[in-house]
C-alpha cells in the first residue's frame, strides 16, 4: 500500500523511482561508514610508520573516528527526524567524503593534524549517515521489501566485520595507506547520486526549537563513556598506568567515566522533563516502552560484547602463533565476513517461513557453539590449521548473519515514523558502546588468563628466572605482539623449539579460554532472545504502529515518502 508522500516530495517532483535502486544508494552508504571503522586497524602500522608516531598517538587515529562518531549519534538522529532525512543523509556523506579527502592528503599537506582533523570530520559525516539510513528503511520499506533490506544490511554490517581488515590488507600491501581513505570518496559519490534521485525526504516529528542543553549533555555523556571504555585498558581503570595520567591517586579513566555517567543521568532527566512540558527534545523516553525496541537494544549490547571478543583476539593468535602476514590473518578471517553476508541474504525467505525471533535464536545458538567448538580445538591441538579455524569461522560467521539480519528489522518493527531517526541512532549508540566495552572487558580478561597461562607454561623452560620474567612480562603487556621478536632472540638457544613452543602453548590456552568467555556472553544474549515476540505478535504491532504513522501525517505531525511492497 502506498502512503501519503510527504509535503517535501510534492513540491520538488522527486518520487521513489525504484526500491532496488534505493537500495543500493543505502547498501553503498552504510558500507563506507561500516568499513571505515575496521580497514583503519590494518593500515594503522604504515600510518605510524609514516608519521613517526608513537603507540598512544596511533590508537588515537582509530579512536577519535569512534569518539566522535558514538558521541553524535543520538542528537544527529533526532536532527534527521526534524530536519528531512534525505537531506542529513546526503550532507552526512558529503562531510563523510571531505573527511575522506583530508585524510588521504594529509600525507603531504598538514601531517598529522590534518589526519586526525580528518578523522574528526569523518565521524561527524558517519554519526550524520548511519542513524538515517536506518529511519529511512523504517519510513519507506514495508512488507517483503522491509524483510530483506533489513536483513541485509544487517548481514552486510556484519560482514564488513570481516572483510573490512581483509580489504585493508590488500590496500595496504599493493598500494599504500591513502588508499584506505581515497576509496571512500567513490563510494560516497555513487551514494549521494542514488539518494538524491531514487529517495523521498522522510521526516519524524518536527523541532519546537532546538533542545542546546540536551544537545551538549549528551555529547559529553555518549563521549565520557566511550573514550574511558577505550582507554581505560591502557591508562588503567582504576590506578593509572605507568606514564599515564592521574588525579588525586586515581587514572583520569575513572573520572572521565563518571563524569559520562552523571552527564547521561541529567540528560535522561532533562529529556523527560523537556518532553512532560511540550518542548523540543533529543530523545523521548518513550521509545523504550516499546518491548521489542529496549529488548533489542539490551540484546545487541551484550550480543556485540560477546562479538567483538573473537575479532579482537583472533587475529593475535594467527599472526603470532601461527606466523601470517596480517594479509593472510584477514584472509582466514574474512570467512567470517562472507558468511554472514550469504546467511543475511538467506535471513529473508527464513523468516517468511519461521519467524524473525526464530531466525535470531537460531542464529544466536549457531555462534556461541562455534566458539565453543574454537576452544575445543585450541585446547586439544597445539598450533591447530588454519582450515580448521576457517570451518569455525564459516559457521560462527553463518550464525552471525541470521541474527544480525534481523535484530535491527525486529528492533524497528514497532517503532513509529516519528520516533525513527532517534530510534536508530539510539540502536547505533548502544552498538558502538558495546563494541568499545566489549574491547575493554575482552582485553582485560584476556590479559588476566595469561597471567595465568604464560608464567605456568614459561616455568617449564630452562631459562634463567630472570629471563623468564622478561619473557612473561613482554608476552603478556604486547599481548603476543613480542612473541617474534622473542623467537629471534632465542635464535643461539639450543632449545629454542622447546621454548618458543611452550610459549605459544600457553597464549594458545589464553586464547581458548577467553573465547569461551565469548561465547557464555552469547548464551546470555541467546536467552534474552527467547523473549522477543512471535511471528503474529510481531505481525500485529507492525500494523498497529504503520496505523498510528497514518495518524500523525494526516495531523501533519510527520511525513513520509511512498512505502514500497
Amino acid at each position: 500500500m502506498a502512503e501519503k508522500t510527504g509535503q517535501d516530495e510534492h513540491s520538488s517532483g522527486i518520487k521513489l523511482k525504484s526500491k532496488w535502486l534505493s537500495l543500493v544508494g543505502l547498501v553503498v552508504a552504510i558500507s563506507a561508514v561500516i568499513m571505515d571503522g575496521t580497514i583503519m586497524n590494518v593500515a594503522l602500522p604504515s600510518i605510524m610508520q609514516v608519521f613517526n608516531l608513537n603507540a598512544s598517538n596511533g590508537e588515537w587515529i582509530v579512536s577519535i573516528y569512534s569518539l566522535i562518531f558514538c558521541a553524535l549519534l543520538v542528537t544527529s538522529g533526532r536532527m534527521a527526524d526534524a530536519m528531512g532525512r534525505k537531506k542529513m543523509l546526503v550532507w552526512g556523506l558529503v562531510v563523510f567524503a571531505l573527511g575522506s579527502v583530508l585524510g588521504a592528503l594529509a600525507g603531504k599537506f598538514g601531517g598529522y593534524a590534518m589526519l586526525m582533523t580528518a578523522r574528526v570530520v569523518q565521524g561527524i559525516g558517519g554519526a550524520m549517515i548511519l542513524p538515517t539510513i536506518f529511519s529511512t528503511m523504517n519510513a519507506i520499506y514495508t512488507g517483503g521489501m522491509r524483510i530483506f533490506a533489513f536483513a541485509l544490511f544487517g548481514s552486510l554490517m556484519s560482514a564488513m566485520f570481516g572483510v573490512g581488515p581483509w580489504l585493508g590488507g590488500l590496500l595496504v600491501t599493493y598500494a599504500n595507506w591513502q588508499w584506505v581513505f581515497w576509496i571512500e570518496i567513490p563510494l560516497a559519490a555513487v551514494s549521494a547520486i542514488f539518494v538524491i534521485f531514487t529517495i523521498p525526504n522522510t521526516y519524524g516529528e518536527k523541532f519546537k526549537g532546538l533542545d542546546i542543553l540536551g544537545l551538549i549533555l549528551s555529547i559529553i555523556g555518549f563521549g565520557g563513556l566511550v573514550y574511558g571504555l577505550i582507554e581505560g585498558k591502557s591508562m588503567g581503570w582504576w590506578f593509572a598506568s605507568k606514564g599515564s595520567s592521574t588525579w588525586l591517586g586515581l587514572s583520569i579513566v575513572p573520572w572521565i567515566l563518571f563524569i559520562g555517567i552523571v552527564a547521561l543521568v541529567f540528560f535522561i532527566l532533562w529529556e523527560n522533563y523537556r518532553v512532560k512540558q511540550g518542548k523540543s527534545y533529543i530523545i523521548d523516553l518513550n521509545v523504550f516502552h516499546i518491548h521489542t525496541f529496549s529488548l533489542s537494544v539490551a540484546v545487541q549490547v551484550v550480543f556485540r560484547t560477546g562479538l567483538i571478543g573473537i575479532l579482537f583476539i583472533l587475529p593475535q593468535f594467527l599472526q603470532n602463533v601461527l606466523g601470517m602476514s596480517a594479509l593472510q590473518a584477514g584472509e582466514v578471517t574474512c570467512c567470517t565476513g562472507f558468511a554472514s553476508l550469504i546467511s543475511g541474504l538467506l535471513a529473508a525467505p527464513l523468516v517468511k517461513l519461521t519467524s524473525a525471533k526464530t531466525v535470531i535464536v537460531w542464529g544466536m545458538a549457531i555462534q556461541a557453539l562455534s566458539l565453543v567448538g574454537i576452544f575445543f580445538l585450541f585446547k586439544t591441538s597445539f598450533s591447530p590449521s588454519s582450515w580448521a579455524i576457517r570451518g569455525w569461522l564459516i559457521a560462527y560467521g553463518f550464525g552471525l548473519g541470521l541474527t544480525s539480519a534481523q535484530l535491527s528489522a525486529i528492533l524497528m518493527s514497532g517503532v513509529p515514523n516519528k520516533w525513527g531517526g532517534q530510534a536508530s541512532s539510539i540502536q547505533s549508540t548502544a552498538v558502538q558502546l558495546a563494541s568499545s566495552l566489549g574491547v575493554g572487558i575482552i582485553a582485560s580478561i584476556f590479559t588476566a588468563f595469561l597471567w595465568t597461562e604464560i608464567p605456568s607454561a614459561v616455568n617449564n623452560t630452562n631459562l634463567s628466572s630472570q629471563e623468564k620474567q622478561a619473557v612473561t612480562n613482554s608476552v603478556i603487556a604486547t599481548q603476543g605482539t613480542s612473541i617474534p621478536e622473542i623467537e629471534k632472540a632465542l635464535d643461539q638457544n639450543p632449545d629454542k623449539a622447546s621454548i618458543d613452543s611452550h610459549i605459544k602453548r600457553g597464549f594458545e590456552n589464553g586464547i581458548a579460554d577467553t573465547t569461551l568467555v565469548s561465547a557464555a556472553v552469547l548464551a546470555a544474549s541467546f536467552v534474552m532472545c527467547l523473549w522477543f515476540p512471535g511471528k503474529k505478535k510481531l505481525a500485529k504491532e507492525r500494523k498497529k504502529t504503520l496505523e498510528e504513522d497514518r495518524e500523525e501525517e494526516i495531523e501533519g505531525i510527520t511525513e513520509r515518502g511512498e512505502a514500497l511492497d
